[in-house]
């Protein structure tokens, strides 16, 4: 089988239209491999492409290395994590539920897609640190993450639901303590995010807690 390296002579690159078929043979291929990761923790462009009913070289055509492939499946994993949280991080949830609960959803819903995607995190960990295009896409992720939850805290702090203070500040400590959950000792301990994490969090939120300078 092949293992992704270089592709064949003579492959061109497919069409970039976003509905041509190119683009739907693209996001198919995408699927397969998740569904290939989640079941073995690896793939190949073989494996890949007879799942997918096309031939290794239109697999090729669109991920020409191991890490071209693995940078768009981590695409597809934020883009679904950025839509899934989009339902409980926002001001809207925070107004009709509260700080602790929309960080108790915000919690649930990223261990959720950490379980759904636990064996494609772990093959990208393993080869993040040698691939400079794996880094910038994990970075991409991360800006988009800390740059939504930024935004719920300024409007929350505007709406005198979280404490005065440097929202930069506060959002990269709340991304720290998130980030820090795609952990075996939160898996081992699952009360540690049902409930530990989010109390901590909007303690350290909260108007009038014990972090809270202006209390």
């Amino acid at each position: 089988m092949s293992t992704i390296e270089q592709p064949p002579p003579g492959v061109e690159a497919p069409s970039q239209s976003a509905d041509g078929k190119g683009a739907r043979t693209r996001r198919t291929l995408i699927g397969h491999l998740l569904a290939v990761i989640a079941e073995s923790g690896e793939f190949t462009a073989d494996a890949v492409a007879e799942r997918a009913g096309v031939s290794p070289a239109a697999f090729y055509a669109h991920f020409a290395t191991k890490d071209r492939a693995l940078a768009a499946c981590l695409d597809a994993s934020f883009a679904d994590y950025a839509a899934r949280m989009a339902e409980v991080e926002t001001i809207e949830h925070l107004l009709d539920h509260g700080l602790e609960q929309t960080l108790r959803a915000m919690v649930a819903t990223l261990l959720r897609v950490n379980a759904d995607y636990l064996s494609l995190l772990r093959l990208a960990r393993s080869r993040v640190q040698s691939s400079e295009e794996l880094r910038e896409q994990s970075r991409t992720g991360e800006r988009a993450a800390f740059a939504a939850t930024a935004r719920l805290l300024q409007l929350a702090q505007a709406a005198g639901h979280v404490r005065a203070g440097d929202v930069e500040v506060m959002t990269a400590t709340v991304r720290t303590v998130l980030q820090g959950l795609d952990s075996w000792l939160v898996r081992s301990h699952p009360i540690v995010a049902a409930d530990e994490v989010p109390r901590l969090l909007a303690s350290y939120l909260s108007p009038g807690g014990p972090h809270d300078v202006d209390a």
